[in-house]
């Protein structure tokens, strides 16, 4: 899930102390990666040029930033005068951008090969997306950067999340780009595809026999002889909730068994339901149950 090639390829090219990185793999090509990119001072020069490539980034930044001088290859392109949060950059890596660094910036960026732009979108009865465009650079999109707001948390603690949150918030994140940067004519009646009963009970199965492992989609999807998208839609559609969220809820269901059962440790029952470490474990009880692991214990064990 995390990707160091990634993120150490953005440290050199931006002069950055770090650059958390989250990717997903859904379409057997290239991933989707979010990162984030921050920089405390001003610095002088530009960011390195990164090789051609038949890929898009958007840039979605969280603070007020000042980004000099945009180039593609040779050509020089006009950049608002401060890139505002709340809108979008998108840039073309076949034709090499580059940036004046020469700003303090805080900005999420994603990215997503043409490969895997059109592979979703097969997967998805969608016809091929000649590409991606922006008709105003830096387009105000409220989507994009409550996508961006989302992840923040997720890329400053990435033990803490399920493969299949960061898989769903790309499969949401394709849907988006490829009806309002590629032309896509995406559909807005309700889903109405459900899992057939056999489909729940073998994701169910294969879940509970593995509450300690983190699976993804795409491997839940497999189980169902389904794409992920499809299965990503179907399923919400049956259970009412996306696939992380029921995933995190059948794992705290596990652990109030065992709370409940047996006098093994918080710590024990953390890793045996797949939490990142005890901690993250209290967090997410609290949140659904309302009190602490110990709490529900002393309250309910036999």
């Amino acid at each position: 899930m995390q990707s160091h090639a990634f993120e150490t390829s953005l440290i050199k090219r931006f002069r950055l102390a770090k650059a958390p990185t989250l990717e997903a793999r859904l379409s057997g090509t290239a991933p989707i990666v979010f990162s984030r990119m921050m920089s405390n001072e001003e610095q002088p020069g530009r960011s390195v040029s990164p090789p051609p490539e038949n890929a898009f980034t958007f840039q979605i930044p969280l603070i007020h930033a000042n980004f000099s001088e945009l180039k593609y290859a040779n050509r020089t392109v006009a950049l608002p005068e401060v890139q505002e949060p709340g809108r979008a950059f998108l840039f073309d890596l076949s034709a090499r951008p580059t940036v004046g660094l020469t700003t303090k910036f805080d900005n999420v960026r994603a990215y997503i090969a043409q490969a895997t732009i059109d592979d979703l979108a097969y997967e998805r009865g969608l016809r091929s997306i000649g590409g991606l465009s922006q008709r105003i650079f830096g387009t105000k999109d409220p989507i994009l950067f409550r996508i961006a707001q989302l992840l923040v948390p997720a890329l400053a603690a990435p033990d803490t999340v399920s493969r299949a949150f960061i898989e769903y918030i790309s499969l949401a994140f394709h849907d988006h780009i490829i009806r309002l940067y590629g032309g896509a004519s995406v559909s807005t009646r309700p889903y109405e595809a459900r899992l057939a009963p056999w489909q729940v009970r073998r994701v169910i199965e294969f879940v509970e026999e593995n509450l300690d492992q983190n699976p993804s989609i795409s491997e839940l999807a497999q189980l169902c002889g389904l794409s992920s998208s499809y299965f990503a839609q179907s399923f919400k559609q049956t259970m009412g909730m996306a696939p992380h969220q029921w995933l995190m809820r059948r794992r705290i269901e596990g652990a109030k068994i065992m709370l409940r059962s047996t006098d093994l440790s918080s710590a024990h029952i953390s890793d045996a339901c797949g939490f990142s470490d005890p901690s993250h474990f209290a967090r997410v009880f609290m949140r659904l149950e309302g009190c602490s692991p110990g709490e529900w214990r002393r309250l309910h064990s036999s």
